[in-house]
C-alpha cells in the first residue's frame, strides 16, 4: 500500500525511520521503509544507517557512486514495491503521531499531497540563524498561503504521490546539482494535468547548515537557475525579476552593485542577526553577476 522513500547523504536518519516503522505498525497496514545513502563518504553515518535493516519493513540501499539529487528519487520510486509513495528528506521528523495515518486519509483527495513543514521553536545555535530565520519565517507557510498557488509551492522534503503519478512525471536527472529539482516537478504536475493538494501535517525541518553552509548551497541554487533559466523562467519569481533588469538593461548596473556590496552583505547573512531583505537583494545580485560571466 505504501512506500516510504527517504533519500540521504551524510546524515544518519535511522531515529527517522525508526518513527516511521512505529507509524506504519499502528496504522497495521502494508508498507515499507526504504533509505538510500547517495555514496556518502562519510562512514560514521553509513554505519549508523545501517541499522535501518534491522527493523521490520525497513531496507538501507547503499549507492557506491553518487547519482545525484534528482536520480536518487527516480531510483527510489523504481526500489519501490507499493501504489502510494511518500518521499521524505532525510533531515525532517514528524510532528504528529498520526503523521502516516493523516497522509493516507488524504490521499484519496488528490494526485499529489503535500504536508507542510515547521521548525522547532527553540532556536538553533547563533552559527545557524540565517537558515531558522528563513525557514521559519518564508518556508514554514499555512496551508491556506499554500493554497494560493499550490503547485509553485511543492517542496520535495515531504510529499506523497501516487506510484502512476510519479512514474508519468519522474524528477529531471538534469538537475544534479542542489536546487530547484522540486520547482520543476510542481511545475511538471501542474502542466500534465495532475491535482495537487497541501494539508497540515507538517515535519520538523532539523536541518543543521550553518550561516556559511547554507549560503553556499543558496549560490548553488542560483547557479542552477542559470543552468536551467529557460524552463524555470515561469515558475521562478528572481528569474522573472532578472529578466526584467535585464530588458530595462540594468542587471549591469546591478551586478557591479553586488560586486561591491557583496563583502558587506555576506558579513551581515553570515551573522548572529541576519537580515532577510538583505538575503534576497544577495540572490538578485548574485544571479546578476554570474549571468555576465
Amino acid at each position: 500500500m505504501l512506500s516510504i522513500l527517504i533519500p540521504t547523504y551524510n546524515y544518519d536518519c535511522s531515529r527517522l525511520a525508526i518513527e516511521l516503522q512505529r507509524q506504519i505498525s499502528l496504522c497495521g497496514i502494508e508498507a515499507e521503509v526504504v533509505v538510500m545513502d547517495d555514496a556518502s563518504p562519510n562512514h560514521e553515518t553509513r554505519k549508523a544507517n545501517k541499522v535501518i535493516d534491522d527493523l521490520p519493513d525497513c531496507r538501507f540501499v547503499q549507492l557506491e557512486n553518487n547519482v545525484g539529487i534528482a536520480r536518487i528519487r527516480n531510483l527510489l520510486a523504481d526500489e519501490s514495491q507499493y501504489e502510494k509513495l511518500l518521499f521524505l528528506d532525510s533531515d525532517v521528523y514528524p510532528v504528529h503521531d498520526d503523521f502516516v495515518k493523516a497522509y493516507l486519509e488524504a490521499s484519496s483527495d488528490s494526485d499529489v499531497v503535500c504536508g507542510g513543514l515547521m521548525f522547532r521553536e527553540t532556536p538553533p545555535s547563533p552559527e545557524c540563524t540565517l537558515r531558522y530565520k528563513y525557514g521559519s519565517q518564508v518556508e514554514a507557510s499555512s496551508v491556506e498561503h499554500r493554497m494560493k498557488d499550490p503547485y509553485a509551492e511543492f517542496r520535495t522534503l515531504s510529499f506523497l504521490i501516487s506510484r502512476e503519478v510519479f512514474m508519468n512525471v519522474r524528477f529531471n536527472e538534469a538537475f544534479t546539482q542542489y536546487g530547484h529539482e522540486d520547482t520543476f516537478f510542481g511545475k511538471e504536475i501542474g502542466e500534465k494535468g495532475y491535482s495537487l493538494i497541501h494539508i497540515d501535517n507538517p515535519i520538523y525541518h532539523d536541518v543543521p547548515d550553518t550561516n556559511e553552509a547554507f549560503l553556499s548551497k543558496t549560490r548553488r541554487s542560483i547557479e542552477n537557475l542559470k543552468k536551467h533559466k529557460e524552463i524555470l523562467l515561469s515558475h521562478v519569481r528572481v528569474l522573472q525579476f532578472y529578466d526584467k533588469l535585464h530588458k530595462w538593461h540594468l542587471d549591469a548596473l546591478v551586478s557591479l552593485a553586488f560586486r561591491i556590496l557583496r563583502k558587506p552583505l555576506e558579513c551581515n547573512l553570515l551573522s548572529k542577526n541576519p537580515s532577510l531583505f538583505l538575503f534576497n537583494i544577495y540572490k538578485v545580485g548574485y544571479l546578476c553577476y554570474i549571468m555576465r560571466k
